[in-house]
């Protein structure tokens, strides 16, 4: 019996069979990254552990280190591809983040929750865009950093994504040339061997961030204003700063 399951039992949070699936893919990689219990218990009292399985309707795509992206099926619904969300932080038990910007913020509880708070405010990324990504021909998977990354779809798609990518409230949409299969171009982006990919996803996770707080028309706004004062007067892009420069491939 692992750490995790003793505690999970004693916690009154596991009881049955021992753990497999996704579940025991939990454990193994909460004791990979030298996850304390405790803190794995605190994450099961947020309530998500007992939906793990729900990861099993989506295809895994695994990175250079290990991590494990969920590919959504086309029909996902929106409250699907935010349970993948939060799923995918959950099982992964840490992001990789390292070398960046900033110093990593510790896999936890309290980062669950703040993901769902981000989430909430954001709303209208699962209510309206992850069907019009797929609408539109694009394909969407749920990351370890708590966001969706998406690519792909018709012109009118591509529209919204600009320069390297860009991030619409929870999904980020990498910007690519027209793309016969956005599911292989996905797959390939996430196994790439040299993209530094924790460390984008981390600066596309700020901007989610600034989405929620800001709101829809208020980051828009504040977004074109930085634009502004980049293009026209050479100023640093003050949002772009908060989210990580060296992060976002800016330096």
């Amino acid at each position: 019996m692992t750490p995790y399951e003793r505690a999970l039992r004693q916690a009154d949070l596991l009881t049955g069979t021992p753990p497999a699936g996704y579940l025991g893919r939990w454990f193994d990689n909460a004791a990979r990254r030298s996850v304390e219990p405790h803190v794995v218990v605190g994450v099961a009292r947020t309530g998500l552990v007992g939906s793990l399985h729900l990861l099993q309707g989506c295809e895994e795509i695994t990175d250079r280190h290990g991590k494990s992206y969920f590919l959504l099926p086309q029909g996902a619904t929106g409250a699907e591809a935010r349970m993948a969300v939060l799923l995918a932080y959950v099982v992964n038990a840490g992001t990789d983040y390292a070398g960046g910007d900033f110093a990593e913020t510790p896999y936890s509880a309290a980062e669950v929750l703040r993901i769902m708070d981000r989430q909430r405010a954001n709303s209208w990324t699962y209510e309206r865009d992850v069907r019009f990504v797929h609408r539109n021909g694009g394909r969407l998977a749920a990351t370890p950093h708590g966001i969706l990354m998406g690519l792909g779809g018709n012109w009118i798609q591509r529209l919204f994504s600009q320069r390297g990518g860009t991030t619409w409230g929870d999904i980020f949409m990498v910007n690519t040339p027209r793309v016969e299969d956005p599911a292989q171009r996905l797959r390939e982006v996430i196994r790439s061997p040299t993209l530094d990919l924790d460390r984008l996803l981390h600066h596309e996770e700020v901007h989610s961030a600034q989405w929620a707080a800001l709101g829809y028309a208020g980051m828009l706004r504040a977004y074109g204003w930085e634009l502004l004062r980049e293009l026209v007067f050479r100023k640093t892009n003050r949002l772009e700063l908060a989210a990580g420069l060296r992060d976002g491939g800016y330096l």
